[in-house]
């Protein structure tokens, strides 16, 4: 009897010995289980965490020494509206919406005067004659870059520091959308029509005590401005272009007519746009007189004097932004 209580002991201790090593078995694989889960996960986190800081890193960027003439027209457009604003800032705006238009000049026929004996590109976003224009000289990424307001030479820069500049600004993607929408060497609509029309004289519109090339230092930076005035036709250096007909016909964008008026004592001439009446949006100007010297008034729809235009530069820096007793402010 106790030799058989000696193996029924035995037997159990076996039993409970064999239960223990399967538990701490199935434990410690339980626990490696949920160790590998955890070490991939965090793999799998930290490889998501690194392509995302990647995309974030990551922009289009332009480079100068693979650039087309396309996308060169296209990133001196964007980079000299970002800088100088001014008519460049309204061809770009414009090109948004239609195309990037840019027509191949000669220097004679734009009246720019530079050492440069290349062709002028003349930028719009109308498909109209405008005065941001640009000279090119040399070639690749250190192409120098000569940027133009009508005749006004705003400076030289080279293609590379142009690229450098929209890299930056991060804005790779908007030069690359304009120049799949550049057209090269068109035909800007508006100097040959002023041309035929000028040269009818029973077609002249504007008085002659307004034509001429007027000049003024009233923009608040100490720059010259020009004003254009043929009998048929004004422009100025801020990107306005009218055709001016003797009456208000049609809806033309490009055509506007001329109506005079009496304000604050002032007779002014009112130039609109077809298919509008006079008021805010038209143009005023008026023949005057200061200081001895025949100058144009532009002025606003109530009268107030926005700018002086004299007959030359001289003139107009020296009346910069004066203000005369019998004006209207």
């Amino acid at each position: 009897m106790k030799h058989k209580l000696t193996v029924l002991v035995a037997i159990s201790a076996a039993l409970t010995l064999a239960g223990c090593s399967q538990t701490t078995q199935s434990h410690t694989q339980s626990s490696q289980s949920k160790t590998s889960k955890v070490a991939k996960n965090s793999s799998d986190n930290s490889n998501t965490s690194t392509a995302s800081s990647k995309n974030k890193d990551t922009y289009t960027k332009l480079s100068a020494s693979k650039m087309d003439y396309k996308t060169t027209a296209s990133a001196i457009a964007v980079y000299a509206a970002q800088k100088y604003g001014d008519t460049w800032e309204i061809a770009v705006n414009a090109a948004k919406q239609g195309n990037l238009g840019v027509a191949f000049r000669s220097k004679d026929a734009t009246g720019i005067t530079s050492d440069n004996d290349g062709y002028v590109y003349e930028v719009s976003g109308t498909g109209k004659s405008s005065n941001a224009r640009y000279m090119l000289a040399g070639d690749g990424a250190d192409k120098q870059v000569t940027i133009f307001v009508k005749q006004r030479n705003l400076g030289t820069t080279s293609l590379k520091d142009i690229v450098a500049y929209l890299n930056k600004k991060n804005d790779a993607d908007l030069v690359k959308q304009l120049a799949e929408k550049t057209q090269l060497n068109v035909k800007l609509a508006g100097d040959e029509d002023t041309q035929k029309t000028t040269n009818n004289s029973s077609a002249s519109v504007i008085p002659s005590s307004l034509q001429g090339t007027w000049y003024t230092a009233d923009t608040g930076n100490g720059n010259i401005d020009t004003l254009t005035v043929t009998d048929n036709k004004i422009n100025d250096e801020a990107g306005f272009s009218m055709n001016v007909k003797a009456k208000n016909s049609g809806s033309s964008t490009s055509d506007g007519y001329m109506k005079q008026t009496t304000i604050n004592g002032i007779s002014l001439y009112s130039f609109t746009n077809m298919g509008q009446t006079p008021g805010q949006g038209s143009t005023y100007l008026a023949p005057h007189t200061e200081d001895g010297q025949s100058v144009i008034v532009s002025a606003n729809s109530n009268g107030r004097t926005n700018a002086v235009y004299w007959k030359s530069e001289a003139l107009a820096k020296k009346n910069s932004n004066k203000q005369f007793s019998d004006l209207k402010y």
